[in-house]
């Protein structure tokens, strides 16, 4: 990795809005570069993704796509390049590797050790007022483990009945 990128860097990018475009695209393609897999750059793609509430990241894998929260990331920019990384590896994985590999499993850690990032799955960062409040929202009546069974056997009647038994 270059200079600029490295953590704990004075050029470590500060704010949301240092993560330009141009930045972003760099760090994508210095990671492909240190894991080998500098071909695959050329497809992958990255947006900040407003929709997103509470998840950091993801990937989206049929459009070689990363999905960052702009919202998030915004109060916890030191995260951005950590979250980038670890999105674009699980693209890595499922690309180089299939959809049969673990999506933190051995490769995926190998390869943010690789990129000196963090192997933690998920974050423990202040969700505080991103979650969505459900409109509204009436507790559910509880069902008594009778009902619960009553249920199931209709629902499995119905589809034998179905089947012409």
């Amino acid at each position: 990795m270059t200079e600029l990128f490295q953590q704990g860097s004075l050029l470590q990018p500060e704010t949301l809005e240092d993560w330009t475009p141009e930045v972003v695209t760099r760090v994508i393609a210095e990671t492909l570069e240190t894991w080998g897999f500098a071909d695959y750059g050329a497809r992958v793609r990255w947006c900040w993704n407003p929709r997103l509430r509470t998840t950091i990241g993801r990937a989206i894998f049929e459009d070689h796509l990363v999905e960052l929260n702009p919202h998030l990331l915004a109060r916890h920019p030191g995260e951005i390049r950590g979250v980038l990384i670890h999105e674009l590896a699980h693209l890595v994985v499922v690309e180089h590797f299939g959809f049969r590999e673990s999506p933190h499993g051995p490769r995926w850690k190998a390869l943010m050790r690789a990129a000196g990032e963090s192997t933690r799955a998920t974050h423990q960062l202040d969700v505080g007022n991103l979650r969505r409040r459900r409109k509204n929202a009436q507790p559910r009546p509880h069902r008594s483990r009778q009902a619960q069974t009553l249920s199931r056997l209709e629902a499995w009647w119905r589809r034998l009945s179905q089947r012409g038994w």
